[in-house]
């Protein structure tokens, strides 16, 4: 299995462990209900929306951009990136909470309206309110 049959990167990519780091931009090109390939850091964008994921096992730790994972099957954000630099946007999916959303969002942060009244929802708009 080579990450090009799956993903489509903008940029350059090293394995290091069975992780890969990629210094660029990271798209899931193929229906998964599992990303198949694990990440560590993408500095770029990574988009794995608009798929049939049911979990974010294998996602980045860390994202220097915008974070896409909207419109899959996801029923938890267990396994969301700890740090996503630009916006987090996770709407259009089965989530019931955000627990387990990444630590820093540094862009706007996208989830279904149900979710918005959520502690860690408040806790980002307070974050934002507070590095503006």
């Amino acid at each position: 299995m080579k990450l090009e049959d799956y993903f489509r990167i903008k940029g350059t990519y090293e394995l290091i462990d069975g992780v890969y780091n990629v210094d660029g931009h990271v798209i899931l090109n193929r229906d998964c209900g599992k990303l198949p390939i694990n990440f560590s850091i993408v500095t770029g964008h990574f988009s794995c929306s608009q798929n049939k994921l049911k979990s974010l096992e294998g996602c980045p730790i860390s994202v220097g951009g915008n974070f896409y994972c909207y419109n899959n099957k996801l029923t938890s954000l267990e396994c969301s990136p700890i740090y996503v630099g630009g916006d987090f946007c996770c709407d259009d999916n089965k989530l019931s909470s955000l627990e387990d959303c990444p630590k820093y969002i540094g862009g706007t942060f996208l989830c279904d309206e149900n979710l918005q009244r959520t502690l860690e929802y408040r806790q980002y708009l307070i974050m934002r309110k507070l590095r503006q």
